[in-house]
C-alpha cells in the first residue's frame, strides 16, 4: 500500500506517540460488495493487516480508530439497522478493543488524555438521524445522538489539568460545509446540532484552543470557524479543522472546496491533489499561559505545508488579528 509506504518514511523524524485513523480502513464496498455477512468484513480488515507494509507503521505506533461509512456501507446513515451489526463485529474485534475506553459503557465513542493534550472521538455513524428528508437546521435531526451529544458538550466545558491546552475533536467527516460535494453526509447536512457544537467551542474555558481533526473528503483543507462579529466570544476563540485524507486511496479529480461569503468559515488552506495524505500534530508542552501546537501536511510522501497555531490572550479583531491567527 503506497501510504504505508510514505507514512513509514517519515515516522522516524515524526517520533509520534499514535495514530489517529479517521475511518474507511476497509472499503467493503469499492470497487463492489463481495457480501454483507460478518466473515466479509472480517476478510476486508484480514486483507489490510497482512499486507506487507503494515508491520513498518505499526510496530512502535499504537493506532486508535474512529469508524465511518465505508466500513460499513457508503454514506451510512441507517443507524445499527442491517448490515451494521456485521460490519460492527469486526470493527470492535480489531479496533475498539485496543482503543481508549469508551465514554461510558457499550458505547462506541471515545475520550482520553495524553500530555498537553485532550481528545474526543465522535462516532458519527451510529447514532444519527437518517440524512433525508428533514433539512439541515432541523432541531430534530442530529448526528451524534442525545448521550453522545451530552458527552461531547461536559468534554468541552471541563476545565483541564494544569499544562493541557487544547482539545481536539475528532471527526470521521469534515465539520466545515465548504465541501459542495456529497455534504448531504457531512456536519453540513446537520447545521443545527453543529451550531449547538460550535458555540459550546467557542465557550471553553480561557487558554485552551479547539481544534477539529477530519477525514473522508480524499482532499486536504483546514478552515477556520471564527465566532459571530460583534457576538460574546473573542477572536481568540476561532475554531480550526485539519481535515486530511486518504491515506492510501485517490483523490477526486475535480475541484469540492469552497469558502463563500456569509458563512463565517475561513479557508486557511486548500489542497485537493495527491493519492496519499497525511497529517501529523505536534503538541508542545505548555511551559507558561500559551499553548503551542503545529500541523505538517504530507502529500504522497513530501512535506509540503506547515501551519502554527497558539492559544493565550484575546487576539484583536481586523486585520492583525486575522493574520495572527491564520497566517
Amino acid at each position: 500500500m503506497p501510504g504505508f509506504g510514505h507514512l513509514a518514511q517519515w515516522l522516524p523524524n515524526l517520533k509520534a506517540s499514535f495514530m489517529l485513523f479517521l475511518g474507511d480502513f476497509i472499503y467493503i464496498d469499492v470497487p463492489r460488495r463481495l457480501g454483507s455477512d460478518p466473515e466479509t468484513y472480517r476478510r476486508e480488515y484480514r486483507q489490510v493487516y497482512s499486507s506487507p507494509d503494515w508491520p513498518a507503521v505499526s510496530h512502535n505506533l499504537p493506532w486508535i480508530h474512529v469508524m465511518d461509512d465505508h466500513e460499513i456501507a457508503n454514506d451510512w446513515d441507517g443507524n445499527i439497522t442491517d448490515p451494521y451489526p456485521a460490519a460492527a463485529d469486526p470493527w470492535h474485534i480489531y479496533h475498539t478493543s485496543v482503543n481508549p475506553p469508551p465514554v461510558i459503557p457499550n458505547a462506541s465513542y471515545f475520550q482520553f488524555t495524553h500530555g498537553p493534550a485532550a481528545f474526543f472521538l465522535m462516532d458519527t455513524r451510529r447514532y444519527r438521524t437518517p440524512s433525508l428528508p428533514l433539512n439541515p437546521d432541523s432541531a430534530d435531526k442530529s448526528m451524534l445522538g442525545q448521550a453522545q451529544l451530552s458527552s461531547l458538550l461536559k468534554f468541552l466545558s471541563r476545565r483541564e489539568p494544569g499544562g493541557v491546552k487544547w482539545k481536539f475533536v475528532i471527526s470521521s467527516i469534515p465539520f466545515t460545509r465548504n465541501w459542495r460535494f456529497g455534504s448531504t453526509d457531512t456536519w453540513a447536512n446537520y447545521l443545527h446540532e453543529r451550531q449547538i457544537i460550535l458555540e459550546a467551542m467557542w465557550s471553553v474555558p480561557p487558554g485552551t484552543g479547539v481544534v477539529v481533526l477530519s477525514g473522508d473528503r480524499h482532499e486536504f483543507a483546514a478552515t477556520a470557524f471564527p465566532p459571530p462579529e460583534g457576538s460574546r466570544w473573542p477572536v481568540s476563540a476561532t475554531v480550526h479543522e485539519f481535515s486530511t485524507s486518504p491515506l492510501s486511496m485517490f483523490y477526486l479529480p475535480f475541484r469540492t472546496y469552497e469558502e463563500r461569503e456569509g458563512e463565517g468559515e475561513v479557508c486557511v488552506k486548500y489542497v485537493p491533489d495527491g493519492n496519499s495524505k497525511f497529517g501529523a500534530v505536534e503538541v508542545m508542552d505548555a511551559k507558561g499561559e500559551q499553548g503551542v501546537m503545529r500541523f505538517r501536511l504530507f502529500v504522497d510522501g513530501k512535506e509540503v505545508w506547515d501551519h502554527v497555531l497558539t492559544t493565550g490572550p484575546a487576539v484583536m479583531a481586523g486585520k492583525e488579528g486575522r493574520e495572527a491567527l491564520w497566517g
